[in-house]
Formats: structure tokens, C-alpha cells, sequence
């Protein structure tokens, strides 16, 4: 019984499996491994791509953004001489817009 039936199973099974793995290692060898080479390749064109669009478009824009505030912030700094008449000058500048802009909303 051993070597008729326990035997041939066993050994049926370990041919099956050889088989098996044989067929497992061509679809890896042509399916899998070029699916994954032409993934990279992929991953690699859209890195390149939005490397090109943060460089030209982000970058671009937080740079305009800052130069901005940079040129706000000096004006902010001009009218701050320390005297007090320049002061009272720009309150009332101030109060004269404030009290358009209520007239011309009622």
C-alpha cells in the first residue's frame, strides 16, 4: 500500500508542484516583471512631470506671493517715522475713508 498508493501520491504531487512552480516562474519572468519595469517607468515620467510643474508653476507662485508681502511690509514701514503729526494725518485719512464709505453705502 505504501509504495503503490502513499508513493505514486507523493510523488505525483512533488511532479505537480514542479510544474506548477515552472509555470508561476514564466508568468513572473514575462507577466509580472514587465508590469513592474513599465510601472516604473511610469512613476518615473509623472516624478519628471510634476518635478517640471512645481519648478515652473508652484515655485513661481509662492515666490510671487512672498515678493509680494515683501513689498506690503515696506510700504507698511514707510508712514511709521515717529513723529506724531504723521500720525494725526493718517487718522484722519483713516476717518475721512471710513465716513465715505458710509455715505456711500446708506
Amino acid at each position: 500500500f505504501d509504495d503503490a498508493v502513499l508513493d505514486a501520491g507523493v510523488l505525483a504531487l512533488g511532479r505537480a508542484a514542479r510544474r506548477g512552480s515552472a509555470r508561476l516562474g514564466r508568468f513572473d519572468d514575462s507577466g509580472l516583471d514587465r508590469g513592474v519595469d513599465s510601472l516604473a517607468a511610469l512613476t518615473g515620467r509623472l516624478a519628471r512631470g510634476s518635478a517640471r510643474v512645481d519648478d515652473a508653476v508652484v515655485d513661481g507662485a509662492v515666490e510671487s506671493i512672498a515678493n509680494g508681502v515683501r513689498r506690503l511690509g515696506a510700504l507698511a514701514r514707510r508712514p511709521q517715522t515717529g513723529q506724531l503729526h504723521h500720525y494725526y494725518i493718517q487718522a484722519i485719512g483713516v476717518l475721512a475713508a471710513a465716513c465715505l464709505v458710509v455715505v456711500l453705502v446708506r
